[in-house]
């Protein structure tokens, strides 16, 4: 699901700031009901918790538009693969997650599949800039996964993404409100294309944010952050698949390649043992 938020991109004609800001809002509307029962259970550490990572995640989104324009599709993505291992160095420090030596064999063989698959030179030349910002990106998204598992040991699934893509929402809006004072970005702009996109926003808002994001969100107190970000490593390679789908792009044989690489790196990374949950079976009974 995540996979499917650069191919749905591409059939909206707005800014990716208005595309930011709709999509948090249907996202918000959407898990509304979800959290509605538990919204005024949150402490005042909880809200300064959700605030940090909503602030966080809001960085990664602005620093990932930012650097995004600046560089080819093939350098972003090998340069955005670096986020696993942010995440081993962040969630080792953080939380003490343990990193296994197959975590590591899994990212070195997808992070080369990823660069066989998309990296044949840069036509834009390489913008220094443009790599900065999307390792910013990259740090940040990081540190957002590594906060919402902290996070999720306490909160419940629903309030915490209704309130992560509330805030987050908010922050872009500010952050539009800023722009437009400055004359960098046209107020108005919130409007322009939204009739005739809302039906590829609602999508967008489902597939890589309902389904994408909030089911990863689910997931992270229950399995290791490291194995959760090398099954992200397969994102890249199956949104180019479905680009080949829809539209028409060519099978190569460095896609092959680098999806044999990548699909390597992801068997290194399955637990090849059956996965206990201590306490579990006991919550179940109870």
């Amino acid at each position: 699901m995540l996979s499917t938020a650069p191919v749905i991109v591409k059939f909206l004609s707005m800014e990716p700031l208005t595309i930011l800001f709709w999509r948090l809002v249907i996202v918000s509307l959407i898990l509304l009901p979800f959290a509605w029962k538990d919204l005024r259970t949150l402490t005042k550490s909880d809200f300064k918790m959700i605030l940090v990572s909503s602030l966080v995640l809001f960085v990664h989104f602005l620093s990932w538009f930012s650097g995004v324009p600046k560089l080819d599709v093939g350098v972003t993505a090998v340069t955005f693969a670096s986020n696993p291992i942010f995440t081993a160095i962040i969630g080792f420090l953080v939380l003490g997650e343990s990193f296994k030596k197959r975590y590591l064999l899994a990212i070195a063989a997808s992070i080369l599949g990823i660069y066989i698959t998309f990296y044949s030179g840069s036509e834009k030349g390489v913008n220094l800039r443009g790599i900065i910002e999307v390792l910013t990106a990259s740090f940040f998204y990081s540190t957002y996964m590594v906060y919402s598992k902290r996070n999720r040991v306490s909160l419940n699934n629903g309030v915490y993404t209704f309130y992560l893509n509330l805030f987050t929402c908010i922050l872009g809006f500010i952050a539009i409100c800023i722009m437009s004072l400055f004359g960098s970005f046209q107020f108005s702009g919130l409007q322009t294309g939204l009739v005739e996109n809302w039906k590829v926003l609602c999508l967008l808002a489902l597939l890589p944010s309902i389904l994408g994001h909030t089911l990863m969100i689910y997931c992270l107190p229950k399995y290791n952050l490291n194995f959760i970000s090398c099954l992200k490593l397969l994102s890249p390679l199956s949104a180019s698949v479905m680009a080949i789908f829809l539209f028409g792009e060519k099978i190569t044989d460095k896609l092959v390649i680098g999806f044999l690489l990548v699909s390597t790196g992801v068997l290194f990374a399955l637990p090849w043992h059956k996965v206990k949950f201590k306490g579990l079976r006991k919550k179940q009974l109870s």
